[in-house]
């Protein structure tokens, strides 16, 4: 089972950047970078793009979203190591919509 901690520190989330592979869906962006270490975690990051959403409100607000949809479906991670969840949308989205594109970027990992 795969613990969820959040990705913290510049230099981790610069090499999640460099060197990590991309999945995309029509709302979400997921950059991956998995480890080979037997722990089980994965230390996870979500940003919502200020291009869109200029009110800080409504960034807070997706990314509590995405935070809520990350937890729903810990369980059905199937890597560990490093990830960014990305919202590319430009629309306020419900958080069974964010549920189910994560879905689908997952199975693509199974």
């Amino acid at each position: 089972m795969i613990t969820l901690n959040r990705l913290k520190g510049k230099e981790k989330i610069n090499t999640l950047f460099r060197k990590g592979t991309i999945h995309r869906t029509k709302l979400l962006l997921l950059k991956v970078l998995m480890t080979s270490d037997e722990e089980n975690r994965l230390y996870a990051g979500v940003s919502v793009p200020k291009k869109f959403f200029t009110r800080a409100v409504d960034r807070n607000q997706i990314k509590r979203q995405l935070r809520i949809a990350l937890k729903t479906l810990e369980k059905e991670i199937p890597f560990s190591g490093s990830c960014m969840l990305i919202y590319n949308g430009q629309k306020t989205p419900t958080t069974q919509k964010l549920i189910v594109e994560l879905k689908i970027i997952l199975e693509k990992y199974s």
